[in-house]
């Protein structure tokens, strides 16, 4: 996967397993590499939770992780306007349909339209992440480590 994202599979025993895609904060910004994302229709299909309902999932208890981590990764991409979902590559490709767009199976070579560079990158690391049954994480505020 891209940098400035870390994927970690929880094993619960009352949700079962629950994977995991978590934003890796830079420079003290909880969104990292998706920080160009606030305030846009990609920044409302990320999850983001505080710092202390994480602690409490990777200590063992995913209950309130999942209670605020919201609607299933494969759903998260049919949430964005074609505008904006559409893929970059899709005038051009030979294998363009109307599965071009993330969802429950967009293609590898999926693009995200509006974004290049890093931004893109990490744009499609989200697409590929839900793809894969990950939801896409922003852990803001300070959790515990248990001694």
């Amino acid at each position: 996967m891209s940098d400035g994202f870390r994927p970690i599979t929880l094993d619960d025993p009352s949700q079962g397993e629950i994977k995991l895609m978590v934003v890796v904060p830079h420079k003290g910004d909880p969104w990292g590499v998706l920080a160009a994302l606030r305030g846009t229709p990609w920044a409302e299909q990320l999850s983001v939770v505080s710092g202390e309902v994480m602690s409490h999932a990777l200590h063992g208890w995913a209950t309130p992780l999942m209670r605020v981590i919201g609607p299933e990764p494969k759903y998260r991409g049919l949430h964005l306007p074609k505008k904006v979902g559409g893929c970059a590559l899709k005038s051009g490709c030979i294998l363009s349909s109307p599965k071009c767009r993330p969802g429950k199976k967009p293609p590898m070579c999926y693009e995200p339209m509006s974004y290049t560079g890093e931004i893109g990158l990490a744009l499609t690391t989200v697409v590929m992440s839900w793809t894969e049954g990950r939801y896409v994480v922003i852990v803001e505020g300070d959790g515990f480590v248990l001694a």
